[in-house]
Parts: structure tokens; C-alpha cells; sequence
């Protein structure tokens, strides 16, 4: 429900670019479901997951990326591991889709910050 939250407000905007934080603990497959729900009704959009655990003290982070995007230099291995590591964790993958996790919960905002000022930068 989140996600189709997020893809409608995405899917009406102009923005090439969304990003947004999901209460959805370490499940990775809730992730992934989420990840889908946003990708199918934006297909042209770079788009960036992030859900903080509190519990487990981690925050998972998943991205892809359209090949339009990929094509004007943004690539989510590269985002992955600018936005983990500002959360002291690491991460990749391929230029279309990757994931890692951070382990200071406190960078959270920081991190989402920077996730759009250096997508941004790339494809600018």
C-alpha cells in the first residue's frame, strides 16, 4: 500500500528521480514486491528504497535504474554505494539494479539528501 502510494505521487511527477523510505524493517522480498509495485507504473524513473530496521540496526537500500537513465551516466551501483556508504555500510551491482545496507540508523536523512544531489549530478 506504501509503495502504490509512492508510484501514484511519482507516476503525476515530473521528477526523473524518486526516492523514498519504506517502515519495511529488513524484509527483503517486501523490498523487492515494493521496488516492483513503483517500477512497473514508472518505467522511465530512477528509483531508491530505503527501510531503516531499528531492530536489527540496519537500513536496507535497493535501486534501479531505466536504461534512458542508465545511458545519461547513472548507474545503481554506483548510487548504492555513494548512499551505504554515507551509512557505513557498502553494497552494488549492476548499472540497472542493486541493493546494499548501511548500519548508522542516525545518517538516514543525510543519506537520502545526498541520494538525490548525486543521482542528479549524474544525469545532469
Amino acid at each position: 500500500a506504501m509503495a502504490a502510494g509512492i508510484a501514484s505521487s511519482a507516476e503525476g511527477s515530473s521528477e526523473e528521480i524518486v526516492i523514498a523510505s519504506l517502515e519495511l524493517g529488513s524484509d527483503r522480498k517486501a523490498l523487492e514486491a515494493a521496488m516492483k509495485t513503483i517500477t512497473d507504473r514508472c518505467p522511465n524513473k530512477a528509483v531508491m528504497l530505503l527501510s531503516p530496521d531499528q531492530g536489527a540496526g540496519r537500513v536496507a537500500v535497493m535501486a534501479s535504474v531505466p536504461k534512458g537513465l542508465i545511458g545519461r551516466g547513472l548507474k545503481a551501483g554506483d548510487w548504492i554505494r555513494e548512499v551505504t556508504g554515507i551509512m557505513g555500510g557498502k553494497g552494488g551491482g549492476r548499472p540497472d539494479n542493486a541493493q546494499g545496507s548501511g548500519s548508522d540508523l542516525s545518517k538516514v536523512r543525510e543519506a537520502t539528501a545526498h541520494a538525490r544531489t548525486f543521482a542528479y549530478g549524474q544525469i545532469s
